[in-house]
């Protein structure tokens, strides 16, 4: 790569990352691709040619935070622990999402799912958008392995099966239920510290060995 791509490169990867900055922080409807252009410094016919759609630096901005979730569970991963602590340290984390009093992530994905059929429009973003997801999975697959041979989880299941079953509605559970409004007599029931924990203990039982 010679030096005018790197420099390309760069400026991409800094327009990225003040985008997905300001949809964390401000909500993705209220962003504007001219509000993007101003705190990155340059023109809008610059992003423009970067990004031709909001709707593109968005799936760029998800592809970062999810790059991002995947070194942080790398982190668990990389541990000196059995692979029953980092699901119980993986579920922790994923947890973490709703003790952020202004709710960024929950709302950033879910406002992610009116847009992401647009990444297909786009091989180049859907390439990524897959590639990024996978490292994901790919990283999470090697709890599996470690527990098969550290004894700590259930050897009568199928551990991949059960490890994305598990964190992907997990996941998802944690952004919608933070975002959900019930009755005020139902609201204490239906915390979802509550059901989180419930759900964290549920599995956790489930696939100890």
């Amino acid at each position: 790569m010679n030096k005018r791509e790197q420099q390309k490169q760069q400026r991409r990867q800094s327009i990225i990352q003040i985008a997905k900055d300001l949809f964390l922080e401000h909500g993705v409807q209220t962003i504007q691709m001219q509000d993007v252009a101003t705190a990155g410094d340059i023109g809008i016919a610059t992003l423009f040619r970067y990004f031709p759609k909001k709707e593109y630096l968005l799936i760029a901005a998800t592809n970062a935070i999810t790059e991002d979730m995947a070194n942080d569970i790398g982190h668990i991963i990389e541990q000196t622990v059995t692979a029953y602590e980092k699901i119980d340290q993986i579920l922790e984390y994923y947890m973490g999402i709703i003790k952020d009093p202004q709710l960024r992530l929950a709302k950033f994905f879910d406002s992610f799912d009116l847009y992401e059929k647009i990444a297909e429009e786009s091989p180049e973003q859907y390439a990524e958008y897959l590639s990024v997801r996978s490292r994901l999975a790919r990283i999470l697959l090697t709890i599996g392995e470690q527990g098969k041979i550290d004894g700590s989880l259930r050897s009568d299941v199928d551990l991949d099966v059960f490890i994305m079953t598990m964190v992907q509605n997990f996941s998802i559970f944690a952004y919608k239920s933070s975002l959900t409004k019930h009755d005020s007599n139902l609201s204490t029931l239906l915390s979802p510290d509550k059901q989180l924990t419930m759900m964290k203990d549920v599995f956790l039982r489930y696939i100890k060995a």
